[in-house]
């Protein structure tokens, strides 16, 4: 006959087991998120003043709207993308919001008006706006700008418990390509709708390809 008298205290055993070398957590705070990803924000745009120095023209009224415009939206898709990672740290229940997609959909009409304009002009035009010399410098620096963003974003939520590894990877993509652009993009004196709508857009996707890819791994428990 088997003896059932054991089988609570071996219950017993095993959670005592699994609990003995388990510690309080410290809880983290959204605030704490945002001053992370701000202060790196303020790194990467310090970090490309020194290096490429502040364009005075854009407090002197010589940017175009088309400039203007652009960052805005780059401002609009970061801060989106960023409040996505800050609460992705903290697992709970319910839909997430879908302000970061909508906020790159409004940023991508820029590309697109960009390339419609660049067609429409054809001949040397056309080659001249899609052989940019400033093309290459514009992308590099921005990425550049971007690894700051990104390692913060990836600090905090290794300090959390993200549960959609692949989402919280594409935020910290966009979040890191958006204000990485924008901390480089007020050095940069080319204000043109071909410009800043193909080499200021470029380095957004860029940074959210690289992160879906690279970012789990770095962030998964």
């Amino acid at each position: 006959m088997t003896d059932f008298s054991t089988r609570p205290q071996s219950r017993e055993d095993l959670i005592a087991s699994m609990t003995e070398n388990l510690a309080p957590v410290r809880r983290v705070k959204p605030i704490e998120g945002v001053l992370l990803i701000a202060a790196a924000t303020a790194i990467a745009t310090i970090g490309s003043i020194a290096i490429h120095e502040f364009w005075w023209g854009l407090l002197h009224g010589e940017a175009s709207g088309y400039f203007l415009i652009t960052h805005g939206l780059l401002l609009i898709v970061g801060l989106a993308s960023a409040a996505g990672i800050i609460a992705s740290a903290q697992p709970r229940v319910g839909s997430r919001g879908n302000a970061p997609a909508w906020s790159f959909a409004m940023l991508s009409i820029v590309p697109a008006a960009a390339i419609i304009s660049l067609i429409s002009a054809g001949g040397s035009g056309a080659r001249s706006g899609f052989n940019d010399p400033a093309a290459w410098l514009c992308t590099q620096a921005s990425l550049t700008a971007a690894l700051v963003v990104a390692a913060a974003s990836i600090l905090w939520l290794r300090r959390g418990a993200p549960v959609s590894i692949e989402r919280s990877a594409w935020l910290t993509g966009l979040a890191a390509g958006s204000l990485g652009t924008l901390a480089y993009g007020i050095t940069c004196p080319v204000d043109s709708l071909s410009h800043v709508g193909l080499w200021h857009f470029a380095p957004v996707v860029i940074a959210a390809v690289i992160g879906r890819f690279a970012v789990p791994p770095l962030i998964r428990w």
